[in-house]
């Protein structure tokens, strides 16, 4: 998120600057720089996309409650808080006269306050408490 935000910051200034030219993509350094970032970006969120499903899964396979209603409950805590940013998105580019940079730039300061506020709270796994019930089926 800081890379787009710079990028960000710089692709705006050259259209301030040069005018409407830029922003039809006249400028080949910010479109590679945006490619880069962007194809980077894809494998963490790969990774992001299918490991929490799958540990969930594996995690709740046989606890009885059903591996349905864990993943339910896992797509819920992802689910409201992308709504709850959509809902404030408005406003608060009205606050920034209907820029994005400042999300952009909070962005990052957010994931990180909660991947430390994971790492404090969430509960250690030893290498003993998790073992791996393989693949079911059905």
């Amino acid at each position: 998120m800081a890379g787009t935000a710079i990028i960000s910051l710089v692709s705006v200034n050259k259209y301030i600057t040069e005018g409407i030219q830029h922003a039809i993509g006249e400028n080949r350094a910010i479109k590679i720089a945006s490619l880069v970032i962007f194809a980077l970006l894809g494998f963490p969120l790969s990774i992001t996309y299918s490991v929490p499903f799958s540990i969930t899964s594996d995690l709740t396979a046989d606890t009885g409650g059903g591996q349905g209603l864990a993943i339910g409950v896992l797509n819920l805590a992802i689910v409201i808080p992308q709504m709850i940013v959509s809902l404030g998105a408005g406003p608060w580019d009205a606050l920034f006269s209907g820029g994005n940079i400042p999300a952009f730039v909070l962005a990052p300061l957010f994931a990180l306050a909660a991947g430390v506020t994971a790492t404090l709270k969430l509960p250690n796994l030893s290498s003993g408490s998790f073992k791996s019930s393989g693949f079911h089926f059905g």
